[in-house]
């Protein structure tokens, strides 16, 4: 090997680095993975002040929430393959400088058309964020320590939604809903300088995808053909699926159809994102004793039972503390399975992994908001809806791994693209 490539090498095996710089980094890809949900849990509790002041309806402002997570999606199938072809650095900064950009062009809007366009833009450079973030995880680590990592990474995503709101009702309570977007400007240009200074340039050169349409379309096939990829993926979908249908439902389950009071709520609901983190740290240690795959089915079934407890706690209007407890199990189970799962979907992956985040995220966000509008439009929100509605969609993310696990054992396994790291599947 040419020393040149000895010294890159050594300058990115993360043994060699100190334990401050390992941590700076990873604090800095937690922040990045969670900026971009960041750009909704803020904004949300202004909703109200953006209607009376540009005067508009409530549904066009409701939109501006599905705009950002268009682009949020849409952006991610971008921001991969780029960062696949140019490398991670780039990408990432000039991500988080559009973030900002887009955050003050909202922070401007003169009507409700300007706002929609600004959040479109804004969400696609925020995605940047999360789908380089979680590549350069896996250019940084591989096999049991990329899982832990990705538990980690999920311990920083699970209080941005506990944060965001409450950081949102501050700052508006000493400006408004364009302050809000001005914070959120300051936090893209602080990150664009964070990740100048602080992000190396993971991706190795040899490891790059070049610009042939046969590499790249390979790029793109080699993790559909991937077992270990898509049965991940799936659960991927499956958990998120459950986890927005758990965020949608449970602030009209709990203050409309229980009648809990605000605070207590807050207070509920702080606690039942500790799950979150809890399950983020639970499933890599369970990966060691049990296997990957095993611990994320383990994890749906968890989710499945836990589930009917919340729908028959409903339907026999059970204590509180006990329909609590079933919500409080499925966050948990979504907590193990949402990191886990992209951690073993991204594994196999050295060359082409902003391409396979992309699609991993992608579906993800796309797939998993799906059936939770068909919910939130078509039927009454209770607490027995939900939960048939997240134990339905287990027994059918059940199903498909199941499926997807016969079909692999017929047809045997395939190599996949990227280097030969261990099949987290199997017990480590």
């Amino acid at each position: 090997m040419h020393p040149d490539g000895d010294a890159r090498s050594r300058a990115l095996d993360v043994r060699t680095w100190s334990r401050g710089r390992r941590l700076a980094v990873l604090t800095l890809l937690g922040v990045l993975v969670a900026g971009g949900p960041l750009g909704t849990d803020m904004y949300s509790p202004g909703l109200p002040q953006v209607i009376d002041d540009l005067g508009t309806e409530v549904g066009l402002v409701q939109l501006t929430l599905m705009a950002y997570n268009l682009g949020l999606g849409a952006g991610q199938f971008a921001w991969g393959p780029i960062s696949d072809r140019i490398g991670r650095r780039v990408p990432v900064i000039v991500g988080a400088a559009s973030f900002a950009l887009a955050a003050f062009l909202c922070s401007l809007a003169p009507n409700i058309g300007v706002l929609l366009a600004a959040r479109v833009l804004m969400g696609f450079a925020g995605a940047a964020g999360i789908v380089v973030g979680r590549a350069i995880a896996r250019d940084l680590y591989s096999g049991a320590e990329l899982t832990r990592v990705f538990g980690l990474l999920g311990v920083v995503f699970g209080i941005a939604p506990v944060l965001g709101p409450l950081i949102g009702g501050f700052v508006l309570s000493v400006g408004s809903w364009r302050t809000m977007f001005l914070l959120l400007m300051t936090i893209g240009i602080l990150l664009a300088i964070a990740c100048a200074v602080g992000i190396p340039e993971t991706l190795r050169p040899e490891l790059r995808v070049r610009g042939t349409s046969t590499e790249r379309r390979e790029a793109w096939a080699a993790p559909l053909r991937s077992r270990q990829f898509v049965t991940s993926v799936l659960i991927l979908i499956g958990a998120a699926t459950s986890m927005i249908l758990y965020l949608s439902a449970v602030p009209i389950v709990l203050q409309r159809e229980r009648g809990v009071g605000l605070f207590a709520y807050s207070v509920l609901y702080a606690v039942n994102a500790l799950g979150v983190i809890l399950g983020a740290q639970l499933g890599p240690w369970l990966t060691r004793y049990l296997g990957g795959i095993r611990v994320l089915v383990l994890a749906l079934l968890v989710n499945l039972l836990a589930a009917l407890g919340v729908a028959l706690s409903s339907a026999l209007e059970s204590p509180l503390w006990v329909l609590d407890v079933g919500l409080w199990l499925t966050v948990l189970a979504s907590g193990v399975c949402l990191p886990l799962a992209m951690a073993l979907a991204l594994e196999p992956f050295a060359k082409g992994a902003g391409t396979a985040a992309a699609i991993a995220g992608g579906a993800q966000l796309a797939l998993g908001s799906v059936i939770p509008a068909i919910v939130v439009s078509v039927m009454t929100t209770t607490g027995l809806v939900l939960g048939i509605a997240q134990a339905a969609v287990t027994i059918v993310t059940l199903g498909l791994v199941g499926v997807a696990a016969i079909s692999a054992g017929r047809g045997g396994r395939e190599r996949d693209i990227g280097d030969a790291e261990p099949d987290l599947t199997q017990p480590v």
